[in-house]
């Protein structure tokens, strides 16, 4: 399977395989990413706000706070590829320095491409995002006749050609298959998900956590904040005027389509089923490529929140304005950082004898896990499952052995569990928990059963003495 398929963050694991060349160790890159991440978002927003005119210091640490404050971005600690949502301010600031500055088309182009690969290197949603937006440069210097139609025609042609081949470098169409059917209309954003506050630290309306009308509209996850929902408000005049839509007609088509694939053809507003738009078999298959359709809210998101604090920039008290805006938005999201806090300093207890394991899997040939990924039949357990699987995998990679299963964010998963041989470890994950099975090489606790003809009883015992908590 792909790394691409995984949510590994591809440009991490080529830094990681450079360094250990280099190095001869496995470096940690998830930390750095993260941080990188929130400088990033920080930077990338006082770019966004800066080419749209507003160059003042209060607009660019306005910016650079509401940036780091965005609700959407701090929901998605703990997904790291994800996380990297500054690439969506970074494209819309580039869009508008290509129109701005008119480089040669050679040039356009190879800006086009490079952050096109940079975020199909970080994620395939964020590659989709950058991609429409970017792609706008072009028609749109040709609609201002800042261009000609052939030299524009060129550079669409050299981006698609490039961006074509390393896609096809990278495997991105040798697993055509690979996409799941169905979650269209689930995975989506809610009409009231910007603007109704969830789990704010200010207003104590609201919902205490993700507003959702299906099991996963946290994928389309917009609250704005309230800093940002108090500019949009007194800048409401300038947001919607007509001319400032008209400049850019191909990027406001993007920000329409976006939305729209964002709210799917399956409506809610709150808790309510507004109504569903009927689509063909096609075209419902064709839109599984892209099922988790909610994340695209994050572009009209971020040019909102760009637009909003340079129009706040030309308010007669701009001072005063970015300055309360950024303190609300700093407040608001006061529990989402809470959470994060929360979730680095934990250090759980060590649910498993992770040197027992380690001698365990260095002692077989293959690690078969039942249930697969994905198998799990019972919703309520599959944390446990999930993060035991998780687990052991990591630590079959590292063991360089073979496994019956490994996460996977596409793929359909082969249910059928292989039949141990004599160099096989065995581990069943109990859903629900089931008393020890008596058979021999076996060993079970509440939660895992371990077998293994190869492995002696007492390593047996020790790798199944486990609880639910799974943290090592």
């Amino acid at each position: 399977m792909e790394v691409i398929y995984t949510d590994s963050t591809p440009i991490l694991s080529l830094i990681g395989r450079v360094l250990l060349q280099l190095t001869g160790q496995i470096v940690p890159l998830y930390g750095a990413w993260a941080g990188a991440c929130l400088v990033g978002i920080a930077l990338a927003a006082t770019l966004l706000v800066r080419t749209l005119g507003a160059r003042s210091l209060m607009s660019a640490g306005a910016a650079a706070v509401i940036g780091v404050s965005m609700p959407p971005l701090l929901a998605r600690w703990g997904h790291l590829s994800l996380m990297g949502q500054w690439l969506i301010p970074l494209a819309l600031a580039v869009y508008l320095l290509l129109l701005r500055h008119r480089p040669a088309a050679p040039l356009m182009g190879a800006a086009i491409a490079g952050l096109c690969v940079l975020a199909l290197l970080i994620h395939p949603y964020l590659f989709l995002m950058v991609t429409g937006i970017l792609a706008c440069v072009p028609f749109q210097a040709v609609y201002a006749r800042q261009m000609r139609p052939g030299a524009g025609l060129a550079v669409l042609a050299g981006v698609t050609v490039s961006l074509t081949l390393v896609m096809a470098a990278m495997g991105h169409f040798s697993s055509a298959g690979a996409a799941p059917h169905g979650g269209f209309g689930s995975f989506s954003t809610n009409l009231a998900s910007a603007f109704v506050p969830q789990n704010s630290g200010v207003l104590p309306l609201g919902t205490p956590g993700i507003m959702q009308g299906t099991y996963g509209q946290f994928e389309g996850f917009a609250y704005l904040g309230l800093g940002l929902l108090v500019l949009l408000w007194i800048t409401r005049r300038t947001l919607l005027s007509r001319a400032a839509l008209l400049r850019h007609p191909f990027l406001m088509a993007v920000m329409l389509g976006s939305t729209a694939l964002a709210v799917s053809n399956e409506v809610f507003l709150a808790q309510f089923h507004l109504f569903t738009i009927p689509l063909p078999d096609a075209a419902l298959r064709l839109a599984g490529v892209v099922r988790a359709s909610g994340r695209f809210i994050w572009v009209p998101v971020y040019l909102t929140m760009g637009v909003a604090v340079a129009a706040a920039a030309r308010h007669p008290r701009a001072g005063w304005l970015l300055a309360v805006a950024a303190t609300l938005q700093w407040m608001d999201v006061g529990p989402w950082r809470g959470a994060i806090r929360g979730s680095v300093a934990h250090s759980a207890p060590a649910a498993l004898d992770r040197a027992a394991w380690v001698a365990a899997i260095q002692g077989v040939d293959r690690v078969i896990v039942d249930p697969a990924w994905l198998c799990t039949p019972e919703k309520e357990e599959f944390l446990w499952v999930f993060r035991a699987s998780i687990q052991i995998q990591l630590l079959v990679s590292q063991a360089g052995r073979i496994t019956n299963t490994v996460y996977a964010a596409r793929g359909h998963p082969d249910c059928n569990i292989p039949v141990p041989g004599p160099r096989d470890l065995l581990v069943q994950l109990h859903v629900p928990p089931r008393p020890p099975e008596e058979a021999p090489h076996c060993a079970s606790s509440a939660d895992i059963t371990a077998c293994g003809a190869a492995l002696p009883d007492a390593l047996l015992r020790r790798l199944t003495r486990a609880d639910t908590s799974l943290g090592w």
